[in-house]
């Protein structure tokens, strides 16, 4: 009987695999029946310091609610108290998407589960599609407690400036509910026409009544509760099984280039270098979704744009008797506690920067740069919008009492570069402490480097969304081209931002020329320290637009060109994590090279540092096209380039302190590839779905009796009467 039995079984489970075989795809077309899958991965996720968690996380299962789309205020109390369907995964428009009213809802997760921000850009340029104040999910006082001013009762706090105003502060809050932005047009499509309108939409007043579409919204996050625990945590679980690390260090590269190629054989003497730096990061809520028009592009572009004006007269600054050094510094991370100017400031006291000699002394290296050796500090921060016309120069007051007379040089000094330009520049008020820079974190190490920061801002930003998803090309006048441009034709067009940038790159090539030389460029000399609007207009289009373009396809490598090609939205700009190096970063790197350096006639295979000579960098790019097909010519650039960890001295120093502030201590949680994920569904009535539970209740039960009537007529169900000699036989499978 038990062989019957068994015999049963195998041939159900046969025919079980072959249907499964027959048809694999059964289960995936009803999960397609059930479900619609939305393409957005532009999601809120956690992040840590040294004292919190921050960010947005669902369960391990993902979060559900109804889908509940706002459309005016009142519909807030209603979701937050009358709504008889709660939980709640509410929709927003991105006017709607400010601080005060996120909290109100992340703060009531008994009633609302998740919400989804419409970020699709507005239609014939509607500005009341945006926040009318303005958006940040920085402060209203960003990186106050990592800068000068953390300790003093007089600029701490923003005293004097709040800088901005916008500033929600979301960075630093646990939302502890999943957020998604929608910025693909087709989403948005099924969330409001296929979903809430079709099902969820009150009806004069009235909820609507089953059945009622839900999302399904899922941020897993494996990390929690602060950098300190996240790391110890991961540490453990790797010495038990690698690979099971849960979150990382924040981090990536700074970028840095001098004038002179001085060997560490020789002298450099103090007060012998000007610094000109600027970020080349920013950040939002969202991965994917880091504009930075103003925030950092406006800055770095113009930059990038003044060294490649100065170093056509290279060798005229190099054979000037006691010309002053140049060094221009792109600093990563700058948004979370200033993480790349903090780790250049602890490697010039570790004696590691540029280069670390320690390996080996033997070979020729650049040679060192600590905070002695610096003359002066000159930043580029937001340039991009024009407060009353002008851009502002900033000083700190305690530096500028100390250091007096040189502030005033260089206040004067740029102020007269800009002669015969379109550009203006005008002095902050003295009192008025400096805005979030990354000459702070000098400041804190070195009191007496003089320091100017120079900004679209007087006082509070003129930028309404620093840090911020909607810093937007066309806020800042990137991309005003005139209707019926081709993408090539956009490429080319001069935009209004390109023209003054261009202005800016020219009085500041000028400048760092004659306070280099400590001669002022004669009318030639001037003509050749003009910024190529070319060149500008090119980074903009590369860095707000497409990096599909001419520009970054002629400094890549080969194996990089694809995801140029590829890429359908600008890069981000977010710093990501150590050990990770952003394609920003690297792009300018290689826009740094190609700007300085010089192409020499290596192939590919030789394109590489010297053996001995450690002082220049290799770069083996694609170089600029042959003829009308796809090859191009190969350069090999060798410059004085280099790159430095932006990584902070907080994930350095043995034993740090994690609670006591002084260096950056921002990680980010890991989170598996299929962690991010929002789905649509409907959901029936409490009554129906009562009515199959009680369904199903009542077939397990008959199948349980059934099966148990079976079993105990065993016997008789499954013997047969085989008559042989008048004799009863039981069949066996062996007959």
């Amino acid at each position: 009987m038990a062989a019957l039995r068994q015999r049963c079984s195998l041939w159900l489970l046969t025919i079980l695999m072959f249907c499964l075989y027959w048809n694999p795809a059964g289960s995936v077309r009803t999960k397609t029946k059930i479900y619609i899958d939305l393409k957005t991965q532009s999601a809120c996720f956690r992040t840590f310091n040294g004292t919190h968690q921050m960010g947005c996380a669902s369960s391990q299962s993902g979060n559900v609610g109804i889908v509940y789309y706002i459309q005016k205020s009142e519909d807030f109390d209603w979701i937050l108290n009358d709504g008889p369907h709660a939980p709640y995964i509410v929709v927003m428009d991105t006017k709607d998407f400010i601080g005060d009213n996120v909290r109100r809802l992340y703060k009531r997760s008994d009633r609302v589960t998740g919400i989804m921000v419409i970020s699709l850009p507005p239609k014939n340029d509607n500005s009341s599609s945006w926040p009318q104040d303005g958006f940040s999910i920085s402060d209203s006082c960003p990186n106050d407690q990592a800068g000068l001013y953390r300790d003093s009762k007089v600029y701490g706090g923003c005293k004097k400036t709040k800088w901005n105003l916008p500033g929600s502060g979301l960075i630093r809050e646990d939302l502890g509910i999943p957020v998604f932005a929608l910025s693909d047009e087709s989403d948005v499509d099924k969330i409001l026409k296929k979903c809430f309108f079709k099902f969820n939409e009150r009806d004069n007043g009235s909820s609507r009544g089953y059945p009622l579409c839900a999302a399904e919204l899922k941020i897993q996050m494996f990390g929690a509760v602060d950098t300190e625990v996240c790391l110890r945590r991961s540490n453990q679980a790797f010495s038990l099984l690698p690979g099971s690390i849960i979150c990382d260090p924040m981090g990536d590269k700074n970028n840095h280039v001098t004038m002179m190629n001085t060997p560490q054989n020789e002298t450099r003497a103090n007060d012998s270098v000007i610094i000109v730096g600027a970020r080349m990061d920013s950040t939002a809520l969202f991965t994917l979704e880091y504009r930075s028009s103003d925030t950092c592009v406006s800055g770095f572009v113009t930059l990038l744009a003044a060294m490649e004006a100065l170093w056509r007269v290279k060798n005229m600054i190099r054979n000037t008797a006691g010309a002053k050094d140049i060094m221009f510094a792109f600093f990563h991370g700058e948004s979370y506690d200033y993480i790349g100017s903090s780790s250049m400031v602890y490697s010039m006291q570790q004696g590691t920067f540029p280069q670390d000699l320690n390996s080996d002394r033997d070979d020729l290296h650049l040679h060192n740069i600590d905070l002695q050796h610096i003359h002066q500090f000159v930043e580029l921060n937001q340039v991009g919008y024009r407060d009353k016309g002008s851009l502002w120069m900033h000083t700190d007051p305690d530096n500028r009492r100390a250091k007096q007379a040189q502030i005033k040089n260089m206040i004067d000094g740029l102020k007269a570069a800009t002669q015969g330009l379109n550009v203006s520049l005008q002095e902050a008020d003295q009192t008025q402490p400096l805005p979030p820079a990354s000459s702070q974190r000098f400041l804190m190490e070195r009191a007496d480097i003089p320091v100017v920061v120079v900004t679209d801002h007087q006082a509070e930003y003129t930028n309404k969304f620093y840090n911020s998803r909607l810093d937007l090309a066309e806020f800042i006048n990137a991309t005003d081209y005139p209707p019926g441009l081709t993408e090539a034709e956009k490429y080319d067009f001069v935009t209004t931002q390109a023209e003054m940038i261009s202005e800016l790159a020219t009085a500041l090539a000028r400048y760092l020329y004659e306070a280099s030389t400590g001669v002022a460029p004669d009318p030639n000399v001037k003509d050749t320290l003009t910024a190529n609007t070319s060149t500008v207009t090119h980074m903009l289009y590369c860095f707000l637009v497409s990096p599909n373009c001419e520009l970054l396809k002629e400094i890549v490598p080969h194996y990089n060109s694809e995801s140029l090609e590829t890429a359908l939205l600008p890069y981000p700009f977010y710093v990501g994590i150590h050990g990770d190096q952003s394609q920003i970063s690297a792009l300018i790197y290689n826009l740094m090279a190609r700007f300085t350096g010089e192409l020499v006639d290596l192939d590919e295979s030789h394109c590489k540092t010297d053996d001995h000579d450690k002082r220049y960098s290799y770069l083996y790019v694609q170089g600029n096209k042959v003829g009308s097909g796809k090859d191009r010519q190969g350069w090999c650039i060798k410059s004085l380039v280099q790159d430095s960890d932006a990584y902070s001295p907080a994930f350095q120093i043995d034993d740090y302190d994690w609670k006591s502030g002084k260096y950056s201590t921002w990680s980010e949680s890991r989170w598996a590839k299929d962690s991010l994920k929002v789905r649509l569904f409907l959901v029936p009535s409490p009554h129906l779905q009562a009515s199959v539970l009680a369904s199903g209740i009542v077939v397990l039960v008959l199948s349980v009796l059934i099966v148990f009537w079976c079993n105990v007529h065993s016997g008789y169900v499954f013997s047969q009467r085989l008559t042989t000699s008048g004799t009863q036989t039981t069949y066996s499978p062996m007959i």
